[in-house]
């Protein structure tokens, strides 16, 4: 008998990160096309939050180094709030794009050799915080249609942290 889905799940990790953020973002495309624009806007979030914990665990962790919550998640995130004073609510923390964000910028600029360009950590605050305005993850929990605009907003941002996130 086959493996059920919940069953055949991965450990998370960067790579499945990166891989899962992808199929999101394609999941967005897909459900935009049908005219669903908040499922679309869910899709991306999603896609924005695993691009930037991929991206901020690639400056200490292998691809393939197995991320928990209270080994590796929650840790960050802790990291963010006292060391580096970043407001991260605790109302869905995991998931607070806009503070991985910062976090990722922060980060990078500490590490020799990592700093991102002043452009790209504008750019990359600008991305986590349009998607941090327009998404959460109770979402998904309400029926309410996204206007078209904060549909585009939230695709360009996604899409251009994928992209330039990549590795």
């Amino acid at each position: 008998m086959p493996k059920r889905l919940l069953e055949r799940w991965r450990p998370e990790c960067i790579r499945e990160f990166r891989d899962t953020a992808r199929l999101r973002y394609d999941d967005g495309l897909s459900l935009a096309a049908q005219g669903r624009r908040t499922g679309a806007i869910y899709m991306w979030g999603y896609s924005a939050e695993m691009t930037l914990k991929a991206s901020y665990f690639s400056l200490n962790l292998a691809e393939t180094s197995q991320i928990t919550w209270s080994g590796h998640l929650l840790p960050a995130i802790q990291h963010g709030r006292s060391a580096r004073m970043i407001h991260w609510p605790i109302h869905g923390q995991g998931h607070n794009v806009r503070a991985w964000a910062e976090l990722l910028v922060i980060e990078r600029a500490a590490t020799p050799g990592m700093a991102f360009s002043a452009d790209k950590n504008q750019k990359l605050q600008a991305c986590g915080q349009r998607i941090g305005q327009l998404w959460n993850e109770s979402l998904r929990y309400h029926n309410n249609l996204a206007y078209q605009y904060e549909v585009t907003q939230v695709r360009v941002a996604a899409e251009w942290l994928l992209i330039n996130l990549a590795s």
